[in-house]
């Protein structure tokens, strides 16, 4: 792999920057050294990305809301089935998404993919492409992560992801770079509240809803997603412990790279996150369950040195949680796409594990 020269900042802005970041400041780092330790750290931390994030403005503005969804009819794929549907997961928010259902009765283990910055990835992930040069793609990039899913026996939710994949706070007038992610977070942020903390909010709905509506049970719930959708599966099961696994795939780094530079879309930003902790924090409250991170050796967003600086403080606090095993990073072979070869056996590997140990603890 050739790698450009990269443009980089001036040694007083690099110091700035070094100041405004400053790792001493950070108030939620894990420092945790046993099993007990992260979990007193976690009890603390969580709580208090839930407000960083404005989960709990949220809360409090849908306080009584039951999540109430709209299906179409199925439609028969073969070997599985696939429903359209709108899920109302907070007042006047109607959210997209897609049911993909293995054939037979159930009950099946959940499994939802959220998607990052293609307006109609919700529908990429069932399969559904524009033409046939987007076709070919999602098929040679392995965007189909819904119907992989339901092959994998998951009865599998593809939600669009608020502020990209639906009609969220467009921008209207061309005053936030014409990017209706971008208009979506500055909305967000004059209430208070983030589009990361919506994201979340809404998996959570999903799981609620499917819970108690579909032929889903608890065990194994698994997401997914890929680039914002990676983002999304890293902050949805940091904040949601029903989430035993998760797959954060061409996203993972820290929050601003060696150079400088900040990596994530806009829409990402959380106002204050390090005086939290780094990307890596956030990652550790999902310890001790099992989480992989994907990226492609030659995916343009990402210096692969910064990628593997955060994914070593993962694994650190993952082994200071006495879950080390729980934890993998890989490389594929390409860009910025899904990896199913390097995701599935993740999956089968967790789920069997996860299986055993509630057998083992069963009376």
């Amino acid at each position: 792999m050739t790698t450009k020269p990269q443009p980089s900042y001036s040694p007083d802005v690099l110091a700035y920057l070094d100041r405004l970041y400053d790792e001493d400041l950070r108030e939620f780092t894990c420092r945790a050294e046993t099993p007990e330790a992260v979990a007193e750290w976690q009890a603390a931390a969580r709580p208090a990305l839930h407000k960083l994030i404005g989960l709990d403005r949220i809360a409090q503005s849908a306080a009584g809301h039951v999540p109430t969804a709209e299906l179409g009819d199925p439609e028969d794929m073969g070997d599985h089935t696939r429903q359209r549907g709108r899920l109302e997961t907070e007042p006047d928010v109607r959210i997209p998404f897609w049911i993909v259902r293995p054939k037979g009765t159930g009950p099946f283990s959940l499994a939802l993919t959220p998607h990052g910055h293609d307006r109609r990835g919700y529908d990429t992930s069932v399969g559904i492409a524009a033409d046939d040069d987007a076709k070919e793609r999602l098929i040679a990039e392995d965007r189909d992560v819904a119907v992989q899913a339901a092959r994998e026996g998951y009865l599998t939710i593809a939600p669009a992801t608020r502020g990209i994949g639906c009609d969220g706070v467009a921008d209207l007038h061309g005053r936030h770079g014409e990017r209706d992610c971008r208009s979506q977070l500055i909305h967000c942020l004059l209430a208070g509240r983030t589009p990361t903390g919506e994201r979340a909010w809404d998996m959570a709905r999903f799981i609620d809803w499917a819970l108690a509506n579909l032929p889903v049970h608890g065990r194994g719930l698994l997401m997914l997603g890929n680039s914002g959708g990676g983002m999304v599966s890293t902050y949805a099961p940091a904040c949601d412990t029903r989430i035993q696994i998760a797959i954060a795939s061409c996203s993972f780094n820290g929050y601003v790279a060696a150079t400088g530079k900040v990596v994530h879309c806009d829409c990402n930003l959380v106002p204050g996150i390090l005086r939290f902790g780094g990307f890596h924090d956030v990652a550790g409250l999902i310890a001790p369950r099992h989480f992989l991170v994907v990226h492609g050796q030659d995916d343009p967003l990402f210096d692969n040195e910064d990628v593997d600086r955060a994914v070593g403080q993962v694994r650190r606090i993952y082994a200071a949680a006495g879950a080390g095993g729980r934890f993998e990073h890989a490389y594929g072979e390409g860009g910025h796409r899904f990896y199913k070869d390097l995701m599935w056996p993740f999956v089968r590997r967790a789920r069997r594990e996860n299986e055993a140990k509630r057998k083992e603890s069963a009376p």
